[in-house]
């Protein structure tokens, strides 16, 4: 009879933090790779032609990528496995960084088509790439850190889109040709991929050295991609209405704050920088809290309610600004801090990537949906700064989108009260379900 293998040991923390680590600065990298392109769009219209409704198409062109792959790419990272998965996805998302910078120059005659088809493999890459990224936080870290590390994560990531955002006054002489700030986009993608095989090398090591596995993942059955716990998917409502809210208001918010309330661009910018702001600073604080004390529905339920007055206080106050971009900073702090990890207690770990990949598959659809409604409503109600009143319909919907995603809170606060609860509010809780 053979002796039995001795039980490897547990990765040391050190070592699941520098996996955090890299993981997180390519997900840095993949943030400035999607927000890169925003800076150049007035060079693009001079330069290239664009027209406003072809710079919106390389937004769609992205969008679309992930609606169409997320589901499946979800089952992938499941069956794949994190480390290879993020290796894939990253690989993907470099090359379409590479594409948005070079194929309008190789396809002169039809540069925004050339360019949407870069945006496009960015948007199977980029997207699917966060959800492998999240996943692998929710198999790194437990309990007793999953909040904190998700938010620290977050909080990396949204580093590379705030210096994409500054880039053109870090670097000006940059921004003389349209070309230029894409390519060091593209060498930002080959970083992205770089980390990316990083954080593959050190999962390949620890599942040799120590006793990390990869979770097996159940034998596919298409009904499982919707079968989840009720929490879960009043989770995903929370999800959908908070992003829905908060990313189309802070497309619109520099418009709004000129037209509506007379505010020079350089005051709009300002006021609309205070929600990564406060986002960047106020995330790992809240997971830190979330990991000591639990009451991780309590606080989506804070958040979700922060949410809600800031748009009618703008519209039918003389509150100072700041008051209403407070309010939203710390709602886009706190919901983040605690909405993801939930997950990792309602699903089971062979099952995370499909549970993210759907979530984030409905915050897409809630997203495009509102950006669009936000539009319609502008323009029916012709507000302008010459009609400041017609951007109160544009409010209206903000609010009560966002006054959905109370009801979520709520509903999940009464189900994880009652018997079939999964303990979220607890320090400790239940074990994930399927």
């Amino acid at each position: 009879m053979q002796p039995t293998a001795a039980p490897r040991p547990a990765p040391p923390a050190g070592y699941r933090w520098l996996v955090l680590l890299a993981c997180s600065i390519a997900m840095f990298g993949n943030y400035y790779a999607f927000d890169a392109l925003y800076p150049v769009t007035d060079a693009l219209q001079k330069e290239l032609g664009f027209s406003g409704a072809e710079i919106g198409l390389l937004d769609t062109a992205y969008n679309v990528a992930a609606l169409l792959t997320l589901i499946a790419g979800g089952v992938l990272i499941d069956r794949l496995g994190t480390a290879r998965a993020v290796l894939l996805f990253a690989g993907i998302g470099a090359l379409g960084t590479l594409g948005i910078a070079v194929l309008p120059a190789l396809l002169p005659g039809a540069p925004a088509l050339a360019m949407a088809c870069g945006r496009f493999v960015l948007g199977v890459g980029a997207e699917l790439f966060i959800v492998a990224g999240t996943t692998v936080v929710g198999r790194w870290f437990k309990a007793k850190e999953i909040s904190f590390a998700l938010a620290l994560q977050l909080l990396i990531a949204r580093l590379g889109s705030y210096a994409a955002d500054v880039s053109p006054s870090v670097a000006p002489g940059l921004f003389e040709s349209w070309q230029p700030p894409l390519l060091v986009a593209a060498a930002f993608g080959l970083g992205w991929f770089a980390f990316a095989a990083l954080y593959a090398g050190l999962e390949g090591r620890a599942m040799r050295r120590y006793g990390v596995v990869q979770a097996a993942a159940d034998k596919l059955v298409l009904a499982d991609l919707v079968r989840f716990p009720k929490s879960y998917w009043l989770v995903v409502g929370i999800c959908v209405a908070f992003y829905a809210t908060i990313f189309p208001f802070r497309t619109f918010a520099n418009l709004y704050l000129i037209e509506a309330h007379g505010e020079s661009p350089a005051r709009a910018g300002d006021l609309k920088s205070w929600l990564p702001l406060f986002s960047m600073i106020g995330m790992p604080l809240f997971g830190l809290l979330a990991d000591r004390i639990g009451r991780r529905v309590s606080m989506m339920l804070l958040g979700s309610a922060l949410l809600v007055p800031p748009f009618l206080l703008m519209g039918y106050t003389r509150l100072p600004l700041e008051a209403s971009m407070a309010l939203l900073g710390i709602a886009f702090a706190l919901v983040p801090a605690v909405l993801w990890p939930a997950v990792t207690y309602l699903v089971a770990e062979s099952r995370l990537g499909s549970a993210y990949a759907m979530m984030t598959f409905c915050q897409q659809v809630g997203w495009m949906g509102m950006s669009a409604g936000l539009g319609v409503a502008k323009d029916v109600a012709g507000a302008s700064a010459s009609n400041p009143g017609g951007w109160q319909p544009f409010l209206w919907l903000l609010t009560g989108l966002s006054s959905l995603g109370l009801v979520c809170a709520v509903l999940l606060w009464l189900t994880e009260r009652g018997p079939h609860g999964h303990g979220l509010d607890r320090r400790k809780p239940n074990a994930a379900g399927g």
